[in-house]
C-alpha cells in the first residue's frame, strides 16, 4: 500500500500540488443518503463510493480523492431516510465542480457514480460533455467497471453486492442480524411531488422517477445473508476495485 497522501481532505496546499504533480487525476465519490432497507446505513452509496475511490486510487498509486458528493439526483425521493436534489441543480454542481478541478491543475476526473441510474448518469454526463468541448481536461463518468467481476453475488440496490462493498467499508453500517426478506413494505414521506425532483431532466426520465416514487414494495434476496460473507464481500470489493482502476489507468494513460 502506498504511503502517499490520497485525500484532498488531509493534504495541505503544497501537498495538494505535489500530488497532482505526481498525477493530475480527481477521484469524486458521487453517493446519496437514501433507504437501504432496515439493515443498512442510509449512507451507504456515500461510504462505499468513498473506500472504492481510494482503493482505486492505491491501485494506482496516485491521484487525489475528493469528498463525496450526496448532492445527488432521483431516486428513491421519498422514501424514508433520503434526501434527493433537482437534476436541474446537480447538473449546475457537476458543472462548477469541474470548472474548479480545472482550475486546481487537474488533467482527468474520474467521477465514481456509487448511486447509479439513468437519472444521475444524465445528471453528471451531461454537463462533463458540455465541459470538454472547451476543456482539454478529460472526464470520466461510470458506475461500475464495464466488466462485471466473476465474483459477483447479485443483487442491486440495497441487495448483495451493495452490503459486500459497505462490508468492507464501514463495518457499522451493516447490520445482517436485522434483515428481514419478508419485510416488503417501503416506508415513505408522504406529499412529495415528482414534477419538483424531475426538474431538469430529459423528459423520457420523467416517467421512471414517478414509477419510484410510486413504488409500494421491495422484492429482496431470500439468501442475501448467507452471500454476504467476509470472504465473498472481500472478493468481490477487491475485483471491483481491480478491474475499476485498470479503466482508469487506461483512461489516464498511464
Amino acid at each position: 500500500m502506498s504511503n502517499r497522501l490520497l485525500h484532498w481532505t488531509l493534504m495541505t496546499p503544497e501537498e495538494l500540488d505535489a500530488a497532482i504533480s505526481r498525477l493530475p487525476l480527481a477521484l469524486v465519490p458521487c453517493g446519496s443518503l437514501e433507504w437501504h432497507g432496515q439493515y443498512l446505513a442510509t449512507g451507504c452509496d456515500y461510504l462505499r463510493g468513498e473506500a472504492i475511490c481510494a482503493a482505486v486510487a492505491e491501485r494506482l498509486d496516485g491521484g487525489v480523492v475528493l469528498p463525496p458528493l450526496y448532492t445527488t439526483a432521483p431516486g428513491f425521493c421519498n422514501w424514508r431516510g433520503s434526501i434527493s436534489f433537482t437534476p436541474e441543480l446537480v447538473k449546475r454542481i457537476a458543472a462548477e465542480l469541474y470548472r474548479e478541478l480545472e482550475k486546481c491543475g487537474f488533467g482527468y476526473v474520474f467521477m465514481h457514480l456509487a448511486h447509479a441510474g439513468a437519472m444521475q448518469d444524465e445528471s453528471f454526463r451531461e454537463p462533463a460533455e458540455e465541459f470538454m468541448r472547451h476543456s482539454d481536461m478529460r472526464i470520466m463518468v461510470a458506475a461500475g467497471p464495464r466488466t462485471q467481476p466473476e465474483e459477483r453475488l447479485g443483487g442491486g440496490h440495497a441487495q448483495a453486492e451493495e452490503a459486500a462493498e459497505l462490508l468492507l467499508s464501514e463495518p457499522r453500517a451493516v447490520h445482517l442480524d436485522r434483515y428481514d426478506r419478508t419485510d416488503t413494505r417501503l416506508p415513505k414521506y408522504e406529499g412529495c411531488d415528482p414534477a419538483l425532483y424531475y426538474r431538469g431532466l430529459s423528459e423520457q426520465l420523467h416517467q421512471p422517477v414517478r414509477d419510484f416514487m410510486a413504488a409500494d414494495g421491495w422484492q429482496w434476496q431470500a439468501d442475501l445473508v448467507e452471500r454476504v460473507t467476509p470472504d465473498a464481500a472481500q472478493r468481490y470489493f477487491d475485483a471491483t476495485r481491480d478491474a475499476l482502476a485498470e479503466e482508469v489507468r487506461e483512461f489516464v494513460g498511464r
